[in-house]
């Protein structure tokens, strides 16, 4: 898609702030204190339904891209072209907010599908939508740069600027700060609803994808060029930097922390994962995600997907890639523990907190819910028809929100298993 033309890339250029004051009073930590490996290659697809405990038949059709069954609660369909991105109302989870290709953002009820807000005012196609921690904001950006706030109250845009080309767009998990990275490299840092800002630096790489730690004072970026960096938020300084080469030779994909704060996991279109020491900056073990497909070398092994178990009493970690490969990987020792393979590529990876338990999303338009302790594809959930480009989950994992290229969004109530 043709980019529209942006406007300048530094708003905060002009303005005056002392960085060592700057969010002081808003940010806190939050840290939330919370196998014998082998080596099974198990086609994820052709697994039974005596294997699986449930039966999943009549997938697809026999076009391959139309489900013959529906397992969502609701549809919402008030999008036309792709919806890129979606997210559920913190907590109460009665919300959720979309954005897609026809350059706008909704924000509906979730049991009725009823629009309660239209986030007017986007130039270009809305690729990032989130709810801040407490869901008391909503924030929508598009691919030009156009990031607007809005107060769910009173349904009132609170705040609006333009940062150039926007690569992703996220809160921080316990303030009422946004982050937003961009095309340029520079990572902007905002108050809402006041806007104050300061800017993390970039190296003139694009920044892909960015990540706040679990103590709210760190956040990590993942560059186009393979290299990432950990900043301190409080002073915009640089902790630690892993220069290209060093961990990723390809751009950097997704991250997660895990939840001791103490471990970073990226995922690179290199085929790699890295495991990375917050508080040092030194890398752990690197994961090989291709080395176990026989047809690595002609299929696409960019690494999509990546995330930690959320439950301390195991120590795992999920990669999932572009072409079908699922590994489970026992991050103690550094070796995979499961290899799966999917039918379709995988676009998301979402652990259960608490739980062995996790989602993926996947280009065929399903979610499937597999164990990690076993590697057994346990659900899949149907009903979209085109890839998976967004999940998210209410905070009691009793609701599934997902977003696809068939310009749909979907309700799923879903039971995760007793483990």
């Amino acid at each position: 898609m043709q980019l529209k033309d942006t406007p300048p890339t530094s708003p905060c250029s002009n303005e005056t702030m002392d960085y060592n004051e700057l969010f002081e009073d808003e940010v806190e930590e939050v840290i939330d204190g919370e196998a014998a490996s082998s080596n099974n290659y198990i086609e994820a697809n052709d697994a039974s339904d005596e294997d699986i405990g449930i039966g999943l038949e009549g997938s697809e059709n026999s076009e391959g891209n139309n489900p013959v069954r529906d397992d969502s609660a609701s549809v919402f369909s008030h999008h036309k072209g792709s919806v890129f991105c979606c997210h559920l109302q913190p907590k109460a989870g009665r919300l959720a907010v979309t954005g897609a290709e026809d350059d706008m953002a909704y924000v509906w009820e979730t049991h009725s599908g009823e629009v309660v807000l239209q986030c007017k005012g986007h130039k270009d196609s809305v690729t990032c939508v989130r709810f801040n921690y407490d869901g008391s904001y909503v924030a929508t950006g598009d691919m030009s740069g156009v990031i607007q706030v809005w107060k769910i109250a009173n349904k009132l845009q609170v705040w609006e600027t333009c940062i150039g080309d926007l690569t992703w767009l996220r809160w921080h998990h316990g303030a009422n700060v946004l982050l937003a990275g961009t095309e340029s490299g520079e990572v902007y840092v905002w108050r809402i609803p006041g806007g104050e800002c300061k800017v993390l630096p970039g190296h003139g790489d694009k920044a892909d994808c960015g990540l706040m730690l679990p103590d709210g004072k760190r956040m990590a970026i993942g560059y186009a060029d393979g290299s990432l960096k950990i900043f301190d938020t409080k002073t915009a300084t640089v902790l630690h930097h892993v220069p290209q080469g060093q961990a990723h030779t390809g751009t950097i994909t997704d991250m997660d922390c895990h939840p001791d704060n103490n471990l970073l996991i990226s995922s690179s279109v290199d085929g790699h994962a890295v495991v990375l020491k917050t508080q040092t900056g030194k890398i752990s073990s690197v994961l090989d995600c291709k080395g176990f497909n026989s047809e690595a070398k002609s299929s696409n092994t960019s690494v999509e997907a990546v995330g930690f178990c959320q439950n301390s009493s195991f120590p795992l970690a999920a990669t999932g890639s572009l072409d079908g490969v699922l590994c489970i990987w026992d991050i103690s020792r550094g070796s995979v523990r499961h290899t799966l393979k999917q039918d379709s590529g995988i676009t998301k990876l979402v652990w259960v907190k608490n739980s062995p338990l996790f989602y993926t999303g996947g280009l065929d338009g399903s979610i499937r819910l597999y164990d990690a302790r076993s590697g057994i594809l346990l659900n899949q959930l149907l009903g979209h028809s085109n890839s998976i480009l967004d999940i998210s989950f209410s905070m009691d994992f009793s609701t599934l929100l997902s977003s696809s290229d068939d310009s749909t969004a979907r309700i799923f109530s879903v039971q995760v298993p007793n483990w």
